[in-house]
């Protein structure tokens, strides 16, 4: 209050105050207040690394005017705190919003949209779990934010949007969990405390150019590779401002498939004043897909001026960023020795690919404007006609092969085999020297390159070159503009060179860890050395702490890809959207799948247990570690079973209220909000959770003969997306 935020008026009953004169003080102190609110203020609530939402009660309506009344709420208040309370049990009477919404607002540092769940009236039944709320996703107000910033239309989306502004003001730029009221004419701050589990968030994710450089289901150990880089990746940005968001990932995986974190990028862009159409244009969310546009601002530019200027120095080094990268290249593979063991090699992969893209967004930086300005002046087919790159260069040399080709050695390419003359040989053999790290879908490591493997050339080789059209003749508009031009090149021709020396580099290390798999065949740990590629990298750890990787494993991770192979990822998509198989098949195939809202990332399979309240025992022989719990609603009180068990599927609740925030300080896989689980689901069912996606799918009944899905609907109606 001393800091201009709207509080309601309150008063504290100290610990030692008798109950019933403080109750005949306060009504002389609240004449004209027709009720208050007494909650507990006790010393052990809500630190940073632990909350105790929900723990202790709150007693709201009492009348202000009953001195009786407020007596019976400060004992119960006081009484609610057991054996678990330790050092001061205050208790704090405050004048009751007469509220027409309230509700919960997470204001994270890294996100620039406040997370808001709300309900008509007050807030109680929200934060108990017992009602869903409805959600906004507001814009951050910053000091620096000029005429206004970007304001809500709506009146009370607008006043907690100035209220949360205040809020950082006062408690800083963190991560806080701000319960709140309003009257319809003001909102007041009703409760601060730390976040001590962040909600996951629906944010938006892009394929990006993955499309192009990874096949459409990377392997298990690529995708575990990029999983293992991701803490890496977004720190180029933060080497130029450490104030950008710290605790999310670049990329994460969904179904097998690496994807871009598209919300983070546009966050980046926000808070740096600059307009999202930069990135969004450039790696997906086009027009009606991906998050909202949001214009320049001037405030925020003005006052990230010297990231702005840290970042354009980058992209005038980029050359120079690159070159240092190709060296690190080479010293990565220096360090691992003549023979290096599968964990070593998974670690030099994860670090080349982190130095490839840290160097490729200096580069993509630089040349994306000039190169957007020559496409729009219509000038950058003329000049891209003359560049020839490194990789021009692979192709040109490869069509330089084909006067060496005779009539035979081309039939026997069109088969597949090696050319048959001595001099095709010797023509194609000099190629594959020059350019046999290359490979289809090389950012694959699990992949082929074409020394290995040199069908694709073959057939190239094979098959008649296309027409090619007269190169553009120059003009006056691509005079004018070789300056653009020049400045795009070289950051151009780097980025391929760039590539082709991250190739190369991963080239050797498929080829060493290849020699090191059949090494362990011959130790007898694996059967087949190309099974590493089937595996996630933590496995490479396995094998060389001596366990062994048999055939049933291989046969079970085979099985479960071509599970996930069936299923679908838009390009552009939310973390919550829909993921459905490609072909659902025959009625009765599909296993049934319900949605709501993942409060964790993890993901687990187990066996269901109904429960309708915390008292109720698990079932005899059913051990917990391996049990979904399946709950109407949860609050303090499920905390032990909680404990105990694998996952939980919660029908009611939102991300926001007590429980969840109980269930993401556990680390618990679950999905809350889940439409018609207690109905759809049995004690006995297995069934696979998902946090990330908020995705519950029933693998087959509490009756072993009960198929997921024979004559049920697929998915629950009405799940929340957001």
């Amino acid at each position: 209050m001393r800091a201009g935020l709207p509080v309601p008026a309150g008063w504290v009953v100290e610990q030692g105050t008798d109950a019933a004169d403080a109750a005949v003080s306060l009504v002389r102190a609240l004449q004209g207040c027709p009720c208050v609110v007494v909650r507990s203020a006790f010393a052990v609530e809500d630190g940073p690394a632990a909350s105790q939402a929900g723990a202790f009660d709150s007693v709201l309506d009492v009348d202000a005017r009953d001195a009786t009344a407020m007596s019976a709420a400060i004992e119960r208040v006081r009484a609610s705190a057991g054996a678990r309370a330790v050092g001061r049990l205050d208790v704090l009477v405050q004048r009751q919003v007469d509220a027409r919404v309230a509700g919960v607002a997470f204001t994270e540092s890294d996100h620039e949209d406040d997370l808001v769940e709300w309900v008509e009236g007050l807030s109680d039944r929200l934060l108990s779990g017992r009602e869903v709320g409805r959600s906004w996703e507001l814009p951050k107000l910053r000091p620096e934010d000029l005429w206004g910033g970007p304001r809500s239309v709506d009146p009370a989306q607008r006043r907690l949007q100035i209220l949360l502004r205040g809020v950082r003001r006062v408690f800083g730029h963190t991560d806080l969990d701000v319960e709140w009221a309003d009257d319809g004419r003001r909102v007041y701050l009703v409760q601060v405390r730390p976040v001590t589990a962040a909600p996951v968030r629906d944010e938006w994710f892009t394929v990006a150019n993955h499309r192009e450089i990874l096949p459409e289901l990377p392997s298990e150990a690529m995708t575990s590779v990029l999983a293992h880089a991701a803490p890496e990746l977004y720190g180029w940005y933060r080497r130029h401002d450490p104030d950008l968001p710290k605790g999310r990932l670049f990329l994460e995986v969904f179904c097998g498939r690496p994807r871009i974190n598209l919300g983070l990028l546009v966050d980046t862009v926000r808070i740096l004043g600059l307009p999202t159409r930069l990135v969004t244009d450039s790696i997906g969310g086009g027009p009606g897909t991906g998050p909202q546009p949001q214009p320049l601002r001037w405030g925020r530019a003005l006052r990230r001026a010297p990231t702005l200027l840290r970042l354009l120095r980058s992209q005038r080094g980029a050359e120079r960023a690159a070159r240092a990268a190709e060296r690190r290249f080479e010293a990565i593979l220096a360090a691992l020795g003549p023979e290096p063991e599968l964990t070593a090699i998974g670690d030099a992969l994860a670090s080349v690919y982190v130095d490839l893209v840290h160097a490729m967004f200096a580069l993509t930086a630089a040349m994306s404007g000039p190169l957007a300005l020559l496409r729009r002046l219509g000038t950058i087919e003329v000049h891209g006609a003359s560049h020839r790159t490194v990789t021009t260069r692979m192709w040109e040399e490869l069509e330089d092969v084909r006067p060496a080709l005779t009539a035979d050695d081309r039939e026997a390419c069109a088969a597949g085999f090696q050319p048959r003359s001595d001099r095709g040989v010797a023509a194609l053999a000099a190629w594959i020297s020059r350019w046999g790290h290359r490979g289809v879908f090389e950012s694959d490591v699990a992949r082929p390159r074409f020394s290995e493997d040199p069908t694709p050339v073959l057939r190239a080789l094979a098959t008649p070159p296309g027409p090619r059209g007269a190169r553009p003749r120059p003009t006056l508009s691509s005079y004018c503009t070789r300056p653009l031009w020049w400045v795009a090149r070289g950051p151009l021709a780097a980025r391929e060179r760039l590539r082709d020396g991250a190739m190369r580099a991963f080239a050797r290390l498929r080829e060493a860890a290849l020699l090191r798999a059949q090494r362990l065949v011959e130790l007898g740990r694996i059967e087949d050395g190309s099974s590493i590629w089937s595996v996630d990298i933590s496995v490479w750890r396995d094998l060389e702490s001596g366990q062994g990787l048999g055939a049933a494993r291989i046969a079970e991770g085979v099985a479960a890809r071509e599970e996930v192979r069936a299923l679908r990822l838009m390009d552009v998509f939310r973390r919550r959207s829909p993921i459905e198989p490609v072909d659902e098949g025959p009625p009765g195939t599909a296993s049934r799948r319900l949605r709501g809202l993942g409060l964790t990332r993890g993901a687990f399979e187990g066996e269901v247990v109904v429960l309708g309240e915390p008292t109720e025992l698990l079932p005899d022989g059913v051990e917990p570690s391996r049990v979904v719990l399946v709950a109407p609603a949860i609050d303090i009180g499920w905390v032990p079973i909680l404990t105990t068990v694998g996952g939980l599927v919660v029908e009611i609740g939102g991300e926001l209220s007590h429980g969840s925030i109980l269930v993401r300080e556990v680390g618990l896989p679950a999905v809350t909000n889940v439409s018609g689980a207690l109905a759809m689901l049995r004690t006995g069912d297995r069934v696979r959770i998902d946090g990330a996606t908020g995705q519950v799918e029933r693998l087959r009944g509490a009756d072993a003969e009960d198929p997921a899905t024979p004559d049920e609907p697929g998915e629950a109606p009405g799940t929340a997306q957001r």
